[in-house]
């Protein structure tokens, strides 16, 4: 008996495995996006569109990914998903343009999708039965996000030995182990969840065209600088005709892939909008990773290895939370746990954002936000799922996604980088207008800037010049770090406002629901 629970334990584990690259197909090269532009030569606008391309590519196909790996033998699709991820992965490093380039990567994103789907289907069918959904969740979150920041920072590594290819090839070997381990796990080549085969085809293309219009804001919305641009203030009133078209579709489709009566279940209505809500606390991390980058000068592996210190909050948040789910204990409690440590967060960033910021100070407030990630994702993605039928599955997870990595995570994101770069103008201004002779601080510096550099031996005019870009470059990295500040500071109080309204409305004093649903952790 002691036998059989080992090699149960084993099977589990590289059920588990086999999850890991296709989660993580497009986050090996995540710190290598400097040495692509270089490779390519690609404008920045270009660019932008190349990374945001893959993502929107993996986000529309999650319907009908889903419905293909119900239908197709589990065996056949993972050894397929697998071939296919290596042969796309092998592609993109032949790729002759940024285009070719995309499109090979928007490809893997497809069939990581896949992937996902074939391989959690045994894990579903043989552990479900045993495993409180709290925990099959719980597992899954702790897999997909901490192998998450892992894969970056081994992309980053591995690419700092010779250069961003080395990422690629590193995850064609974990598409090796993934065809490996297919044969070894998958006995009978069977598809024990198929059932007949119904797909919204128009509703598909009425999203496909949504995404479409999101990913052109998300790219150009920040350099047309957003309603000042005719373009993008079309784009925003498309967005509203196609969302009336989907409504006017969906009275006339027996089984739509956002069936609106998903939202009749006040926790799914509730549960977008706080996956929406902490979205957008989540969407800082961009701040920090292009802080790093751009203003304190870290190399790829320096900014990945700094942020594994999330992988530490996570490792302790997620199985906390799952023990506390599986043991029915109030939501409200892990709901405040996890903005509290957003919070924490946030404010001790907040403190830290001073001139000679160093890689250590980002340790403790990335643990806290680790610890964030792990209370808060689990139980959205439970909550959210709680008492709805599994007909509506595909619409459940649907508005989760849209609500979370659409508009918060990716559109947030955009809009957040225009406000954080009007704040840091508005600072500049205001410390270019204290640069006068009155001030006598800045009059020093300059003096002294401007003595060095005569010693060098630069003429009085050039020396002057100099002097005055050394004084303006002091400027800019003070306004920057204004600016951060400011949204830290916001987002404090954006974190810890739920926990006010948690006590004082005595919200969710009860422990989790029944939830049927199979767990789409993305």
């Amino acid at each position: 008996m002691f036998a059989g629970k080992q090699v149960s334990a084993f099977t589990l584990l590289g059920l588990y495995i086999l999850t890991i690259p296709f989660f993580n197909g497009i986050n090996v090269t995540t710190y290598d996006n400097s040495q692509i532009l270089g490779h390519f030569g690609a404008s920045t606008t270009v660019f932008t569109y190349s990374i945001y391309i893959p993502i929107f590519a993996m986000l529309a196909f999650m319907p009908l990914g889903l419905k293909l790996g119900k239908q197709i033998p589990v065996r056949t699709m993972i050894l397929s998903a697998s071939f296919l991820s290596i042969l796309f992965n092998t592609a993109a490093l032949f790729a002759p343009t940024i285009e070719w380039f995309t499109f090979f990567r928007a490809l893997l994103a497809v069939v990581s999708v896949i992937g996902i789907f074939a391989s959690m289907v045994p894990i579903l069918l043989k552990y479900n039965p045993v495993f409180n959904m709290a925990l099959l969740y719980g597992i899954l979150q702790f897999i997909q996000k901490g192998s998450q920041h892992v894969y970056q920072y081994l992309g980053a590594h591995f690419t700092s030995f010779y250069n961003w290819t080395f990422g690629i090839y590193f995850l064609n070997i974990n598409f090796l182990v993934c065809i490996i381990l297919a044969w070894y796990f998958y006995r009978a080549d069977v598809a024990p969840m198929k059932g007949k085969f119904q797909f919204d085809w128009r509703g598909w293309g009425i999203m496909i065209l949504f995404f479409t219009v999101m990913l052109f804001l998300c790219a150009e919305g920040q350099s047309r600088n957003w309603f000042n641009d005719s373009k993008i203030g079309l784009a925003f009133a498309f967005l509203f005709v196609l969302a009336g078209i989907y409504l006017l579709h969906v009275r006339f489709t027996e089984d739509p892939i956002i069936d609106p009566e998903v939202y009749r279940y006040k926790n799914v209505v509730i549960g977008a909008f706080l996956m929406f809500y902490i979205g957008i606390m989540n969407g800082t991390g961009s701040v920090i990773t292009g802080y790093m980058t751009n203003v304190l000068g870290f190399d790829s592996v320096t900014g990945a290895e700094t942020h594994l210190a999330l992988l530490i909050g996570l490792c302790i948040a997620i199985p906390l939370s799952t023990y506390l789910l599986y043991k029915r204990i109030y939501l409200a409690t892990i709901w405040i746990m996890g903005f509290a440590f957003y919070g924490l967060y946030h404010i001790i960033l907040f403190f830290r954002f001073y001139p000679g910021i160093d890689a250590s100070d980002f340790f403790l407030p990335l643990i806290f936000k680790g610890l964030g990630m792990g209370f808060l994702f689990p139980v959205s993605l439970l909550y959210i799922s709680e008492g709805v039928p599994p007909k509506l599955s595909s619409s459940r997870m649907m508005s989760g996604i849209i609500a979370q990595a659409v508009f918060a995570g990716l559109l947030g994101s955009a809009v957040l980088s225009t406000f954080i770069w009007g704040l840091n103008i508005q600072h500049k201004t205001g410390l270019s207008q204290q640069l006068t002779q009155v001030n006598q601080m800045a009059q020093k510096q300059l003096n002294n800037s401007k003595r060095n550099f005569l010693y060098m031996g630069f003429s009085e005019a050039e020396a002057e010049k100099k002097a005055e870009k050394s004084l303006s470059n002091k400027t800019a990295k003070a306004s920057i770090l204004l600016a951060y500040k400011d949204i830290y500071l916001v987002m404090t109080a954006v974190c810890f406002l739920p926990i006010i309204i948690i006590l004082l409305f005595k919200l969710w004093r009860r422990p989790i629901g029944r939830v049927e649903l199979e767990p789409i952790p993305i």
